[in-house]
């Protein structure tokens, strides 16, 4: 297929084009949304001078390998930590509006000469002002991509005179015909310290990953490690594989990673990383996601919008290496809110979004409801530690206010080397299936007022279950419902006709002053037959 032939999808342009607007919901704690959208326009004529085919052209190479880099790595960890470089003073300045503004030109776009993978370079400016270096790897050999002013349309800002000295890149965009054939959608974003995000066929941008997060949460400011220079390696057929390495630095440590992009009905990212610290770190959060939760079902107090839901991800799940499959609905706290879901070797966790129906979020530009799920796929063994999920209080939909990761039992000292595996999927339908019934919506609501109308402290909680795809024992359904910190009423789970599953609905009063945490699952006999559903209560 021709160049001619091929074109930007719409709705990638629409969904895809979104980009990191970065923003700090708590002091030391970072939540950082792709967001401003950057819309293509009609490519600029070649600069004189510059390439006649479009294409942005690497420098001289020097050999690579990821062996090569991890060795850097551990050289850089040995030394002193240098900052990173930012970007000229006229960049630095640009607004966000203004940043948005600059576009690349498609006709610019690095292996223009596919119908498959091209990359696009983004300028800095706004809140990315750090620069990174961004290499091509082909045939074992490393050629820079230096940055030209040909690339970008700047509209009606003025550039300086000395752009060409000045100018730099702040990321990359990887465009891929994921969707239909000769259709280039943006599939993946590497922008912002170390974030990164990706989509699966049938959806849009929603939540982000990135590298590493060190003290997450914590009193004490969160440490924010960054990927410094990429090498993009091109694949030897067109639908091939794409690896990019990256080199993460950061105070504490320093490490060398490699991201193996497949595509199919999702888009899997496998990833190894070889960590070395320069110092000890408390908290490290391995395979660190991001998301956006803003009110939905369970969490509507307080709320006056026309929309019934708004958030990129629903709920928090953990597949236990013990079989259990358990589901933490999100809510957005009037409070910071740390939960720690421990175990041993996890075999995976993720932030889902179930509701895949438009009318559970009516929302014709945002479409919350062709977001992806993000999971996480340990590979090999990750010994003891947990899965730490912190929910931020947010007044704008527009912050990812959701975090969560995996942190070992026993913290990292200096001069420790780590060295990880995990394969994240980006996907509409869900990630696993267990045979166990999922939970299908959990709402939360006032019981019966008091005798003389007053409002009562007693909260009225459901949870519906769905059907679950194993063969079920036979015997009687049960639901097996605790609490800690209050007293439940009577429930016994009702088969519900509409949906096929089952509903459990019980009252909660709690019985001190702090929140309370509820655990609910289905079983006949000794067996479950469902997740197990997880949820707090704060005091209202």
């Amino acid at each position: 297929m021709t160049e001619s032939k091929l074109r930007l999808s719409r709705r990638g342009l629409a969904r895809g084009g979104a980009l990191l607007a970065f923003s700090a919901s708590l002091p030391g704690l970072l939540a950082t949304p792709f967001r401003a959208a950057l819309a293509q326009t009609p490519p600029p004529a070649p600069a004189q001078g510059q390439p006649q085919n479009g294409q942005a052209q690497p420098q001289d190479g020097q050999p690579f390998s990821f062996e090569r880099l991890v060795e850097r790595a551990r050289q850089k960890a040995a030394a002193a930590y240098e900052e990173q470089p930012r970007a000229a003073d006229w960049f630095a300045g640009l607004s966000a509006e203004q940043w948005r503004s600059i576009r690349f030109s498609p006709e610019q776009a690095l292996w223009g000469d596919w119908d498959s993978y091209r990359l696009q370079f983004i300028p800095p400016g706004g809140a990315y002002r750090s620069l990174v270096r961004i290499n091509i790897v082909e045939e074992g050999l490393a050629r820079e991509v230096k940055p030209t002013p040909a690339m970008f349309e700047f509209g009606e800002l003025e550039p300086p005179a000395s752009l060409a000295e000045i100018l730099g890149f702040a990321g990359f965009r990887v465009h891929y015909p994921l969707n239909a054939p000769g259709v280039l959608d943006q599939l993946l974003v590497f922008l912002g310290a170390s974030y990164f995000r990706a989509i699966g066929r049938g959806t849009t941008y929603g939540p982000s990953a990135r590298g590493l997060a060190l003290n997450t949460g914590n009193p004490r400011p969160e440490e924010i490690p960054a990927f410094r220079e990429f090498w993009i390696q091109r694949p030897r057929q067109a639908h091939d594989p794409l690896t990019v390495f990256a080199l993460l630095d950061s105070p504490s440590v320093c490490g060398a990673y490699r991201f193996d992009v497949a595509t199919r009905e999702h888009t899997r990212i496998d990833v190894d990383a070889n960590l070395f610290f320069r110092s000890a770190v408390e908290q490290v959060g391995i395979a660190p996601l991001t998301s956006m939760y803003a009110f939905g079902e369970n969490d509507r107090l307080g709320v006056d919008d026309h929309r019934p839901q708004v958030h990129n991800s629903g709920g928090l799940s953990m597949w236990r290496s013990n079989g259990d499959v358990l589901w933490r609905p999100l809510v957005n706290p009037s409070e910071l809110r740390l939960a720690v879901l421990a175990d041993e070797n996890p075999r995976g966790f993720g932030l889902l979004q179930r509701d895949r129906r438009y009318e559970k979020y009516e929302d014709i530009d945002n479409r919350y409801e062709m977001r992806p799920n993000l999971w996480v796929e340990p590979k090999g063994t990750w010994g003891k530690g947990s899965v730490r999920l912190i929910e931020i209080p947010t007044q704008d939909e527009k912050n990812d206010n959701i975090v969560a990761f995996w942190t070992p039992e026993e913290p990292v000292t200096e001069g420790q080397e780590l060295r990880l595996a995990y394969g994240l999927l980006w996907s509409f339908a869900p990630p696993i299936d267990t045979g166990l019934a999922r939970v299908r919506g959990t709402r939360v609501g006032a019981a019966a007022p008091g005798p003389d109308g007053e409002a009562s402290p007693i909260r009225r909680v459901v949870v519906d279950f769905d059907m679950p795809s194993a063969e079920l024992p036979e015997g009687e359904v049960r639901a097996d419902v605790t609490a800690g910190n209050a007293q439940l009423s009577p429930t016994v789970p009702r088969h519900n006709p509409v949906t096929g599953g089952w509903r459990v609905m019980f009252d909660v009063e709690p019985t001190g002053r702090g929140p309370v945490e509820l655990r609910c699952f289905l079983a006949i006999g000794d067996r479950k037959i469902s997740e197990v559903w997880l949820y707090r209560l704060d005091k209202s």
